[in-house]
């Protein structure tokens, strides 16, 4: 069982909470403010989650929650709030608190989000990476991740998993949005119990209501048998909408009751069916924009939007291109004696290609390439023509903007190379010289320092050697 700490400025809450906890099987530690919880949590390194009220003086909870992340990031928060500071405890979710409970919450309530940071430590502790010098830190089958906003994905995925939260999870097409929704399934408590994805836009309006919620015989022409929906499938496990935005509205007015009172009525019928459903969507599109425009109900997306992950696309993670590249050869190549390499020609031009078809069109390349596969290496010649035309004129343009280096020394050729690097960052930043500075681990001040310098002819004028030389 779990050390917990407990932290409230109420010395009958605090009792109450030690009490039932330890009833539970806990071992439990408490702290009147958060002082005192701070302490607690910087000496004991047993301890393995915190739960904490927001309202208490003079160190309110949201302050506690922060220097905990700063001095324990992986640690569990589990946050107790009156109703009218839940917008608070939501902000603190987005922040990376576990979990948040309204008072006066009921006992198996507690219990359950104990029950979920549990689980949740025990997931972080076997699924982070055992090399310390891989740039992967979280281990997911079929997720492939360097790019620091994929891995901060990761992170979120490792928090919000053993949750019950519904997750809403935005990206273009291709982007690999179902690939993140199974995973925050297969790293939650429902892993071994129903996964039901359905695509909202591929289904017409009149079947669609069926889908979700089933209809009893009669219900209308054709129903001429009872039939379960989607929702009673996935009881007890995990339902996936791709594209909600597609959903009509009609539709959406029912999916929100069935969210908030966990039950569902099938077409035709007169019974409230109870369901217990984790429910995560997905859009391509922006549904701030389709609210304001009428055509998406608020509601229903404040709803969605307690949790949100923002896939980048593809051109905007350009070091995670020969890694999924890799990833699919072994993939698509599994029954085959010997692995199949990317000659050094290929790989160049995957790097150059700008992917608007995102992860699903780099997994459609390499099984092109395979298909057509008579030895172990992958030449440009195996990869959808487009693709090599594409990249060529890439390239091309790319080396057009190059200054020429055939007399340069291998000093002012490591500058040349550095500045190149320095660019294809800040591109894949959108300009954010912040993010630039973190991803590639210098200073803000190193970075400016670096943009400013002139691009040399011959010999830099520092002997120091550049940051980035790979």
């Amino acid at each position: 069982m779990s050390k917990i700490l407990i932290v409230d400025d109420e010395a009958r809450i605090l009792l109450l909470l030690q009490s039932l906890l330890r009833a539970n099987g806990h071992d439990t530690v408490t702290a009147k403010d958060g002082n005192g919880a701070l302490d607690i949590v910087r000496n004991d390194e047993a301890l393995d989650l915190v739960i904490t009220d927001l309202r208490m003086a003079p160190m309110d909870g949201m302050t506690l929650f922060r220097e905990i992340k700063n001095l324990r990031p992986e640690m569990p928060v589990i946050l107790l709030t009156a109703y009218a500071s839940v917008e608070t405890a939501i902000e603190a979710m987005k922040c990376g608190a576990f979990d948040y409970l309204t008072k006066p919450f009921k006992v198996d309530e507690l219990l359950a989000a104990v029950g979920r940071a549990e689980e949740h430590v025990k997931n972080v502790a076997s699924s982070v990476s055992a090399d310390p010098n891989a740039p992967l830190r979280y281990q997911f089958e079929n997720l492939i991740a360097t790019n620091r906003t994929m891995l901060q994905v990761c992170e979120m995925i490792q928090r919000v998993g053993p949750t019950a939260a519904t997750v809403l999870i935005n990206g273009e097409s291709g982007t690999g949005k179902e690939v993140i929704a199974r995973t925050i399934h297969n790293n939650s408590p429902r892993k071994d119990k129903a996964w039901v994805a359905v695509n909202c836009a591929a289904l017409p309006e009149h079947l669609l209501e069926s889908e979700m919620f089933g209809h009893v015989k009669g219900a209308f022409t054709g129903a001429v048998t009872e039939k379960e929906g989607l929702f009673e499938t996935a009881n007890n496990g995990t339902l996936f909408l791709d594209e909600i935005s597609s959903m009509p509205l009609v539709l959406q007015g029912k999916l929100l009751r069935a969210l908030q009172e966990k039950e569902i009525r099938r077409v035709g019928g007169t019974k409230n069916i109870p369901v217990d459903v984790r429910v995560i969507v997905a859009s391509n599109t922006n549904l701030e924009q389709l609210v304001a425009q009428g055509s998406f109900r608020a509601d229903l997306y404040y709803r969605f939007a307690v949790i949100t992950l923002d896939i980048p696309a593809l051109r905007d993670r350009p070091e995670d291109v020969l890694p999924l590249a890799r990833h699919f050869i072994r993939l698509e190549t599994a029954d085959f004696k010997t692995q199949p390499k990317l000659s050094q020609e290929a790989a160049e031009m995957l790097v150059a290609y700008k992917w608007p078809g995102n992860v699903r069109e780099l997994e459609n390349a390499i099984k092109h390439a395979i298909t057509f596969l008579q030895d172990d290496v992958i030449t440009p010649e195996l990869l959808p023509p487009r693709i090599v035309s594409r990249a060529q004129e890439n390239q091309t343009q790319h080396a057009a903007q190059k200054p020429s280096n055939a007399n340069t020394s291998l000093k002012g050729f490591l500058k040349l190379k550095e500045k190149e690097y320095l660019d294809q960052i800040l591109s894949s930043t959108h300009g954010d010289k912040e993010k630039a500075a973190q991803t590639l681990q210098v200073s803000l001040a190193t970075l400016y320092r670096k943009l400013s310098e002139e691009t040399p002819s011959s010999e830099p004028k520092s002997d120091t050697p550049p940051a980035v030389a790979d």
